[in-house]
């Protein structure tokens, strides 16, 4: 019986593991944000931004946590309700994702998951194995100064774990900057804004949502407004080193070390799954 037991234990140690890994979802948890001559543009997460590589993490095993700056529930952005944004614009594969959505509770403003920084910084950032940020406009409004998610980035660079954004999501790159509420103040007032010596980003490349595309959502989707500045100028300002699809819309990843980013909503399944690569 002793030997039995004994060898028992001993195919446990041999045989291979596979663990889940713990996935931080980063979000904004600001519902509109104040354009350049004042308007109030009504805006939050993509859905398909989010949902997409949502679900291709839990298909895969992995566990996630949703956090926003406070802990607020974040906001669907109206806009992006609709199955034209997926990469599979079929009416079938809306209703999987958005079903999901309303299955994770992660909207309802009193059973949402979401935990605050300051819970995540309680729980320990170094209990994460990688971090994802979706887009839609909202990173632009309270992902940008952020020092907290500066210092879980830091965490995520020094490790070598992956780190993943898409679309407007790349912006919170801004956040490790050691100047980075300054150099937000910059660019708001429209100037070449100059980024600390040592951002952890300078010289990777990267992409996210391009001044072509962001012309077009300008037009379209801001009420006549406009934003303060542009995801592409502000990246390229702080020294990242900016690349784009040779057609607006299309999907374009863009894989340097851990960093993974996402030109545009067409390109978060790919965004995903390199996040799946990279955690392999």
């Amino acid at each position: 019986m002793k030997l039995k037991k004994l060898l028992a234990v001993a195919a446990l140690v041999i045989s291979p593991v596979t663990m889940a890994d713990n996935i931080l979802v980063v979000m904004s948890d600001i519902s509109e944000m104040k354009l350049k001559n004042g308007y109030n543009y009504k805006t939050g997460f993509y859905l398909n931004e989010l949902m997409e590589p949502v679900k291709l993490f839990m298909d895969a095993g992995h566990t996630l946590t949703f956090a926003t700056p406070t802990g607020l529930a974040p906001t669907l952005d109206p806009v992006s309700d609709t199955p034209e944004h997926f990469l599979d614009v079929s009416k079938a594969n809306y209703n999987v994702h958005k079903t999901l959505l309303n299955k994770l509770k992660l909207t309802d403003k009193k059973y949402s998951p979401i935990l605050s920084f300051s819970r995540i910084e309680q729980i320990g950032i170094e209990h994460f194995d990688a971090v994802f940020v979706p887009g839609g406009h909202a990173p632009l409004g309270d992902l940008v100064a952020n020092d907290q998610l500066g210092s879980f980035l830091r965490h995520f660079n020094a490790e070598s774990k992956p780190t993943a954004l898409v679309c407007h999501g790349p912006v919170a790159l801004l956040s490790a900057l050691a100047n980075n509420a300054d150099f937000e103040v910059q660019m708001k007032a429209g100037k070449k804004a100059k980024p600390a010596a040592g951002w952890i980003y300078d010289g990777y490349n990267m992409t996210t949502f391009s001044n072509a595309e962001e012309t077009v959502a300008t037009k379209y989707y801001l009420g006549g407004d406009e934003l303060f500045y542009w995801p592409q100028a502000a990246l390229t300002n702080a020294g990242g080193n900016y690349s784009r699809s040779q057609e607006d819309w299309q999907p374009h990843i863009v894989v340097d070390r851990e960093l993974i980013t996402g030109q545009n909503n067409k390109s978060s399944v790919g965004v995903a799954q390199a996040l799946l690569t990279l955690l392999n």
